[in-house]
């Protein structure tokens, strides 16, 4: 982001004429409905109510909003963001306004500009003794001591690194607001990886995000990930005790904030080798059709899914507002489908699971961008409208002359009492943390941390903790005094002991929460946390071991990432040991990541946890760990195949499972010592899923009685397929001597045949390249692009399968453009040449494309798209798209498929932008093999390319050379082979807003 430069006066308001906003969407028309008319079309349940609080011209594109005691609104206003041309542009400035309804109707009566200097601008936050604003890559802090709305100096940077990605800059972090902890909490979108910390801090000191949320400590300047994962955050807020909650968009909407959780992304490799699997979605279903036409979804169309997999702004209602049906409920705003989403959150296990409710105030109006909502000091809920239509990404453009601020009440409307606010004493301090409006208690703890009348203000809230019943009043009492830093460890370690499960949990955190954290690799040497006191660590095992709570124990889990290692497998065997957390949807995963580090610094310790632990994917994990060091160290591996052969059956399953993991591409692997013992405690009739495990790892371990079983069962053809395919694949693996003579006697087996193809592979024999291109027009349609991929793999065999297109004996459309990227990848000019007379050339200059996406632009008229055959561009589709070895591309959720200019630019041009996690890799392998594709996992012994039509496992010492290009694997010529026909239907299916038979 280094050409994005930032004025010295930034932040101050005023400060020369601030530029004219301008449209750019070309879908603009007349524009959006008037704001009262725009009103009208929302549908509000009985007995609500809404207004226009504030609409253009006074606030225009806004992005986010927040509040300060006063109860003013203040808003961000964002110019600068652009169409995908573009991306920002910086001759545009941001700005923050305030926003004020003294006599509280529902509408803005005063307004003003605190700063208009920024630029970038995504979220704001006001207190600490000033205004917070996110500007990517800065965190900036803009004094205001006083309060008078005017900035003291310049903003200060408290935080940087927080970069704008070229492709997908619609992730950028975002999101501030203050947590009940005291801290700061932002969003980062999984496409903008950051490196953050303070301005000048060392490459090697700063923290890694990809995806997550995150959270800064205004008094010490700590920052630290909460969480990692997702695709792009863009809404979080907290339940009535203290339980963070966010939404996200494409892969699972709702996510419980687990403190150290690694949550599931879109697509990429976690940067943590040790994160095997992550932790999926916390809803119990989508708002998008997964299964079908995911479009049916959209544009706000009524359907029993939700609207679309686009959410942005979240709120949980906490207050008397409203009727009671909604108290509690999250709410979120989904972009395609013009609605606010709600979820109920119930409790399961040691989380929770988030259940569709009824859909809210569904708007006709096609304008509509919901894009933040949040509660009020009077109990209503407001929601901020960006107001413009496209797609949802304005890549096409953006029209920034519009904007509106709706507030939504239930009843009469009634001007808040803000009395308590001013300079709270004791008993005010008491009636509001007995205020049912969540707005008052979140304003007295932004108040208290510079409040006067300090003494009397703790005693109150001590005796709140002390004296009150309900739960929700002694939470925020304890919450608002450790923000305050009035907390002991001693009344927290009594807490330990409370009846209540979330005081419980809280003093958990609260006696952690200044050990360092390092949710991706462990702690560094410099950050390893200290031990925290013998007697508070001792009552966490207790805990652990016996406490009811699942709630509990996931804080506990939680913590594991902030106790030096030693206090990470006492506590982490505890956890392990409770059988009733085996299926739980957090716990398994969340000890295994705070014990991932003792892999490498004590294994063996990983050993005694596995011998107490009945959690089949812990176990699994635990295994995969050990034997994947086996080269380094083989004891572990030695001592848990021993624990193997004396365990239950479901444990050895899992540890023989995670064993074979581990070993995923390995050739030979030397037969461990306890191996044998294993095998001769097995009993006589052992389970077949064991069986086949240990025949397996046998053949990995050089055992010659079970390849020759593996063989047998291979070459069975009364055998079931699935068994039969699974012998194939490991000897393919293992690669026996004779593994070219049974892959040739299955050449032309009906089950093993496109599998015995790739088998060949490793073979580097010109004539067998000719017998496998004889082979295309006899294969089922659906095992020919498999077979294409294994003859783009080598030279010879590629310029044999041209000849045989020359020939026509394969179509030309039987060769992909992925695939003719891979025999690009050669660089053998005969064989570039012959590609280009017999398939076609693809066009690398900008130039180039910019002139081929504009012929197509032409050729594709309404009246040739018209006489298009939908059913087979569906086909079309298919067959260069949908690939099924994997995600290798971005998907064209979210984009405007109804815009021909846009699907043309990404087809011919995919690569102009691009994410990272879809670059493509070349592998040169020592026999002589190039594979193409993106990397889906790896590890210090193996890397596993996603292709085409699979995934492909390789060790790395078989790879000779290995580049990673900036192109996007979905290659520029995907059109070249296609008659004008079949792009017009594959263009046509693309732009269908329904599915095609």
């Amino acid at each position: 982001m280094a050409a994005i430069v930032l004025s010295g006066a930034l932040g101050r308001a005023g400060e020369g004429a601030f530029p004219e906003p301008y449209d750019s969407e070309p879908e603009a028309g007349d524009g959006p409905p008037a704001a009262a008319e725009a009103l009208g079309l929302i549908d509000l349940p009985e007995g609500f109510r809404a207004t226009v609080f504030a609409a253009e011209p006074q606030v225009r594109n806004p992005i986010a909003m927040a509040w300060d005691a006063r109860g003013r609104m203040w808003v961000a206003e964002n110019f600068t963001y652009a169409e995908r041309a573009k991306r920002f542009d910086l001759a545009l400035r941001d700005r923050v306004l305030i926003f004020h309804d003294a006599d509280g109707d529902g509408r803005a009566e005063s307004r003003k500009v605190f700063a208009d200097n920024l630029q970038l601008l995504t979220s704001v936050e006001v207190g600490r003794g000033g205004v917070w604003v996110m500007c990517p890559p800065r965190l900036l802090f803009i004094p205001d001591l006083d309060g008078d709305d005017i900035a003291d100096g310049p903003p200060q940077v408290k935080l940087d690194g927080f970069e704008v990605a070229t492709s997908n800059y619609h992730n950028f972090a975002n999101g501030l607001r203050w947590g009940p902890d005291g801290w700061l909490y932002g969003r980062c979108g999984h496409a903008c990886p950051g490196s953050v910390g303070a301005p000048g801090t060392p490459s090697s000191e700063r923290i890694p995000i990809k995806g997550g949320i995150w959270r800064y400590h205004p008094q010490t300047g700590v920052f630290e990930v909460v969480s990692h994962g997702t695709t792009n955050p863009w809404g979080h807020d907290w339940d009535e005790h203290g339980e963070l909650f966010f939404i996200n968009s494409v892969n699972g909407h709702l996510w419980h904030g687990i403190s150290g959780a690694h949550f599931l992304e879109r697509a990429g490799v976690s940067r943590n080798p040790g994160v095997f699997e992550r932790i999926d979605t916390h809803a119990d279903h989508w708002h998008f059709d997964t299964v079908g036409d995911w479009k049916a979804s959209r544009d706000g169309a009524a359907n029993a899914f939700g609207g679309g997999h686009a959410h942005v702004g979240m709120m949980i209602y906490q207050g008397k507002g409203w009727p009671a049906d909604f108290r509690g409920r999250l709410f979120t705003m989904n972009l395609h489908g013009r609605r606010t989403n709600v979820e109920r959150l119930e409790r399961r296990g040691s989380g929770y699971v988030g259940r569709h409710q009824s859909d809210v105030f569904v708007t006709g109006d096609r304008w509509f961008r919901g894009i933040d909502i949040r509660q009020g000091p009077d109990g209503a809920a407001y929601l901020l409208d960006w107001s413009d239509t496209g797609e949802c990404h304005d890549s096409t453009g953006v029209h920034r002359s519009s904007g509106r601020i709706f507030r939504i009440s239930y009843g009469e409307s009634i001007a808040p009492d803000l009395a308590d606010l001013v300079s709270p004493d004791a008993d005010a301090v008491r009636r509001l943390l007995r205020r049912p409006n969540v707005w008052f208690e979140r304003q007295l703890r932004n108040v208290a941390v510079s409040i006067g009348r300090r003494d009397e203000i703790v005693a109150a809230l001590r005796g709140a903790i002390a004296g009150e019943t309900a739960t929700v009043i002694r939470l925020r009492a304890l919450w608002t005094l450790y923000a305050m830093g009035e907390t002991s460890r001693a009344g927290l370690r009594l807490l330990l002991d409370d009846a209540d499960e979330r005081l419980r949990v809280w003093a958990i955190r609260f006696l952690t929460d200044a050990q360092p954290i390092d949710t991706l690799m462990g702690p560094r040497a410099e950050a390893m946390p200290t031990a925290i006191p013998d007697a508070e660590f001792k009552k966490f095992v207790k805990i652990a071991t016996a406490d009811p709570s699942a709630l509990v124990r996931l804080a506990l889990a939680s913590s594991l990432q902030r106790l030096p290692f030693a206090q990470r497998a006492e506590l982490g065997t505890a956890l392990a040991s409770r059988d009733e957390d085996a299926a739980d949807h957090n716990l398994p995963a969340m000890v295994w990541y705070g014990l991932m580090p003792l892999g490498e610094a004590d294994p063996m310790a990983l050993v005694r946890i596995a011998e107490n632990c009945r959690w089949p994917q812990t176990l699994r994990w635990i295994a995969r760990s050990l034997a994947g060091r086996v080269a380094e160290d083989s004891v572990p591996l030695e001592a848990l195949l021993d624990l193997a052969a004396k365990s239950a059956p479901a444990v050895r399953v899992s540890l023989l499972r995670g064993i074979g993991d581990a070993f995923k591409g390995w050739r030979k692997v030397p037969m461990p010592a306890a191996w044998e013992s294993l095998l001769a405690s097995l009993p006589e009739a052992p389970d077949p899923v064991v069986v086949e495990l240990v025949r397996e790892l046998s053949v990995l371990f050089g055992d010659g009685r079970a390849l020759d079983a593996i063989r047998a069962i291979a070459l069975d053809k009364t055998l079931d397929p699935a068994a039969r395919k699974s012998a194939l694949a490991t000897l393919i693996e293992n690669r026996p001597d004779d593994l070219r003579k049974i892959c040739e006697a299955l050449l032309l087996d009906r089950d093993l045949g496109a599998l015995a193809v790739r088998g060949l592979a490793v073979f580097d024999d010109p004539a067998l390249g000719h017998r496998l291109a004889m082979r295309y027009q006899y294969l089922p349609s659906a095992e020919r692009s498999g077979l294409i991929e294994v003859l783009a793999s080598r030279p010879a065999w590629a310029a044999t399968m041209l000849d045989n297109m020359r020939a026509g004996k394969i179509p030309r459309d039987g060769l992909s453009a992925f695939q003719a990227r891979q025999i690009r990848a050669f660089g053998d000019e005969k064989l570039n040449a012959k590609l280009a007379e017999v398939w076609g050339q693809v066009r690398e200059s900008a130039v180039g494309k910019r002139e081929l996406i504009a012929g197509w632009l032409g050729k594709l008229t309404p009246d040739f798209l018209a006489a298009a055959d939908l059913g087979k561009g569906r086909q079309l589709f298919a067959a260069v798209c949908g690939t099924e070895g994997g995600a290798i591309g971005p998907d064209l959720t979210g984009s405007g498929r109804s815009d021909i200019g846009y699907l043309l630019e990404n087809i011919l041009d995919p690569s102009a932008v691009l994410s990272i996690d879809y670059q493509m890799s070349v592998l040169t392998l020592a026999d002589g093999r190039i594979l193409t594709g993106v990397v889906a996992r790896e590890d210090e012994k193996t890397l596993t390319l996603r292709q085409i039509t699979a995934e492909v496992t390789v060790e790395k010492g078989e790879i000779s050379k290995r580049h990673t290009s900036p192109a996007s694997m979905m290659p520029d010529g995907l059109l070249l082979a296609m008659s004008p026909e079949q792009v017009r239907d594959l263009i046509a299916y693309l732009q269908h807003p329904q599915q095609v038979p």
